[in-house]
């Protein structure tokens, strides 16, 4: 349950033991704004914006306050869908369920699409029927294709079903994507996006044999994951960059054993086999 917008500043303030007269210099007036405070007027977006700044607050975690320091239902189901591993069916079991809870009691676009999504990797999981993943994913692609811009939750979305098109469509998909990253700058790390894009393009590319494109793609990853300190998806570019490699005439195999050694170390044991696996089918060792 939420609790009243002033009464939240109000314990937020007295919890830091800041003065009103602090909080809301050059913002309102003390008059008005200890009377939000009570809850007995309401502020404009642009003020609340000053007062959580002089709070040293985000509205992230203003929210999560608010709710009691939890996340709110749509955000659980959020969180867990930006993090999730895709072919961990347990966890996507879980995003499914808890996504078609929501949508029980409201209808949500977003909530809608990762609903689609969990499906979709499920089938992916259980038989790669690539007709059945289109059609599954195909609704949520029909409602981004027609925006001018991609906004946060749309490329997070977008890097999730991108994988599921023909390799010519990813490749479009990708250079939208890019373009709309490069808005938001360092924006809650949205540049790892980069990373995921060039790195799961460089998979179907090697799975088409098409290696020298597939480095290429490898090669961006690395320096985003570098610039990212992203040291997973480095070992998984090492690993696909000494597949290439390999495929290519030249010493893969320091590659191979950099990648994994790092995933060794750092104990991602999903990832690890994935790697091994990845080897065994492209690679030939």
């Amino acid at each position: 349950m939420h609790t009243s917008i002033g009464s939240v500043v109000r314990k937020i303030r007295s919890d830091k033991a800041y003065s009103q007269q602090y909080v809301v210099d050059g913002v309102m007036t003390q008059s008005a704004y200890s009377k939000f405070e009570l809850n007995k007027t309401d502020i404009t977006f642009s003020s609340l914006s000053r007062i959580l700044e002089n709070l040293e607050v985000s509205f992230e975690e203003f929210l999560y306050i608010q709710n009691e320091f939890k996340h709110s239902e749509k955000d659980a189901i959020v969180k867990k869908f930006l993090s999730i591993s895709y072919n961990n069916e347990e966890k996507v079991k879980e995003l499914l369920t808890m996504a078609v809870s929501y949508l029980k009691k409201k209808d949500d676009h977003l909530i809608s699409d990762i609903k689609s999504l969990a499906e979709a990797l499920l089938i992916l999981i259980h038989t790669a029927d690539k007709e059945m993943l289109l059609t599954s994913v195909s609704n949520v692609w029909k409602r981004l294709s027609v925006k001018n811009q991609f906004y946060f939750s749309d490329l997070y979305v977008l890097n999730a079903i991108f994988y599921f098109f023909p390799l010519d469509t990813m490749i479009e998909i990708k250079k939208l994507a890019f373009k709309s990253i490069d808005r938001y700058g360092e924006f809650q790390d949205i540049q790892r996006l980069k990373i995921n894009f060039c790195v799961n393009i460089s998979l179907m590319l090697i799975k088409e044999a098409c290696y020298e494109e597939a480095l290429k793609e490898i090669e961006t990853a690395i320096i985003y994951s570098e610039k990212q300190k992203a040291y997973l998806q480095r070992a998984v570019c090492y690993v696909r960059k000494g597949i290439c490699l390999s495929r290519l005439g030249e010493d893969g195999l320091p590659w191979l054993q950099k990648g994994l050694e790092i995933l060794t170390v750092l104990e991602e044991q999903e990832l690890l086999q994935m790697a091994k696996t990845e080897i065994e089918l492209y690679a030939g060792y």
